[in-house]
C-alpha cells in the first residue's frame, strides 16, 4: 500500500506494508537537483585536475611552447631532489598554514570572548567597527598594509618614536614572514569573531548560573563550559583554515611577491608557498610541466590532510 502525499510525483510509503520502498521518481528528482553541482565539477574541477596531472607529466615550457613531449615522472624527480627548492618552500609552508591559523582563529575567539562579556557596554558599536575589515575588498586592504609596512610608511614612524630602528618589513625574511602575519590577521579575524559570537550565544545560559552557584571562578567557567561548546562549533572551521592557508597564495603574492629571495641567486623567496612558488614557475620561470607537478602536490597534499582530519575528529560526520 502507498499513500500519495499532495504533490503527485512525490510518494510516501508506509512503514510495514511496503518494506520501505523508495519512489523511484523521488529518486530521479533529487538526483535532477544535484545535476548542475555534478555538472559544475566535472566541468571546472575534475576535468582540469586530469589535464593538469596529465602536463605534470609533460616537458611543455618557453622552449617547448608548440611542441612538447611526455617525460613521464621527471618533473616529480625535480620536485623530490633534495637539493632542490621543495624541502625549504615546503618548510616555510606548513609554518604559515599553522601560525596563520592559530593567530586568525586565537584572535578572532579572543574578540568574541571580550564582546560577548556582559559587562562591556555599547558593545553592539564595537561589533560593528570590528566587522567593517570583512566588508572591504581584501584587495584593497592589502594595498594599504603595504603602504603601512613601507620603509617610510606610519608603522617605521611610530616605531621611530619609541627608539626602535626602522625596519625594512618587506625586504628581509623574518619581518616579511610577519608582515603577512599580521596582515592575514586583519582579514580574516572579522570571520572568525562573528563564528565565536554566535557559538557563545548558542551557549545555555543556565549552565553558568549553576556555575555561578557552586561558587565557580571565571577559569573553571570557560575550561569546563565555554571552551568545550567553543572547540565543538570551530572544529571544522579549524580544518578548512589550515587547508586554506595551505593555498593561500593571493595575500602572500600581493603583499610581498615571495620575496625577498631566500639567498642570492635563489628561484624562490623566503615567503614562498608551494602554491607562490608554482605560480612563478608559470609566468616568471615559465616551466608549465613542472608547475603543474607541483599543483598536483599541492593537490594531494590538501586531500589527504582533510581526509586524515576529518577521520580523526569526526568533524564532518553525519549526526541522527
Amino acid at each position: 500500500m502507498v499513500v500519495r502525499t499532495q504533490a503527485p510525483w512525490i510518494e510516501q510509503a508506509v512503514p510495514g506494508v511496503t518494506g520501505g520502498r523508495r519512489p523511484r521518481r523521488t529518486q530521479r528528482v533529487a538526483y535532477l537537483f544535484l545535476l548542475p553541482m555534478i555538472v559544475s565539477s566535472l566541468i571546472f574541477t575534475i576535468i582540469p585536475f586530469f589535464y593538469t596531472l596529465y602536463l605534470s607529466m609533460t616537458n611543455w615550457g618557453l622552449r617547448h611552447f608548440l611542441e612538447f613531449e611526455f617525460v613521464g615522472l621527471r618533473n616529480y624527480q625535480r620536485i623530490f631532489d633534495l637539493g632542490g627548492e621543495f624541502v625549504p618552500v615546503l618548510r616555510w609552508t606548513f609554518a604559515w598554514m599553522f601560525l596563520s591559523t592559530v593567530i586568525n582563529v586565537g584572535g578572532g575567539m579572543f574578540l568574541a570572548l571580550l564582546l560577548n562579556h556582559p559587562g562591556l557596554r555599547e558593545r553592539n558599536i564595537y561589533r560593528t567597527i570590528l566587522v567593517l575589515p570583512w566588508a572591504l575588498p581584501n584587495i584593497l586592504l592589502i594595498q594599504v598594509w603595504a603602504g603601512i609596512f613601507n620603509t617610510q610608511g606610519p608603522l617605521n614612524l611610530l616605531l621611530s618614536y619609541v627608539g626602535i630602528d626602522r625596519i625594512n618589513w618587506l625586504s628581509e625574511a623574518t619581518p616579511a614572514r610577519a608582515a603577512l602575519l599580521i596582515t592575514n590577521l586583519w582579514l580574516t579575524y572579522p570571520f572568525f569573531m562573528t563564528v565565536g559570537l554566535a557559538a557563545l550565544q548558542a551557549i545555555p545560559r543556565d549552565l553558568y548560573e549553576v556555575a555561578d552557584l557552586d561558587g565557580a571562578s571565571w577559569w573553571p567557567r570557560f575550561r569546563d563550559i565555554t571552551f568545550p561548546f567553543l572547540l565543538g562549533a570551530i572544529t571544522p572551521l579549524l580544518i578548512t583554515q589550515l587547508a586554506f592557508q595551505f593555498n593561500n597564495a593571493g595575500m602572500i603574492f600581493l603583499l610581498t611577491q615571495g620575496n625577498p629571495a631566500a639567498f642570492p641567486g635563489a628561484k624562490y623567496g623566503a615567503t614562498d608557498t608551494l602554491t607562490t612558488y608554482a605560480y612563478k614557475l608559470i609566468y616568471e620561470i615559465r616551466n608549465f610541466g613542472l608547475s603543474a607537478a607541483y599543483s598536483v602536490v599541492v593537490f594531494l597534499f590538501i586531500a589527504t590532510f582533510i581526509v586524515l582530519s576529518a577521520k580523526l575528529t569526526g568533524s564532518f560526520k553525519e549526526a541522527d
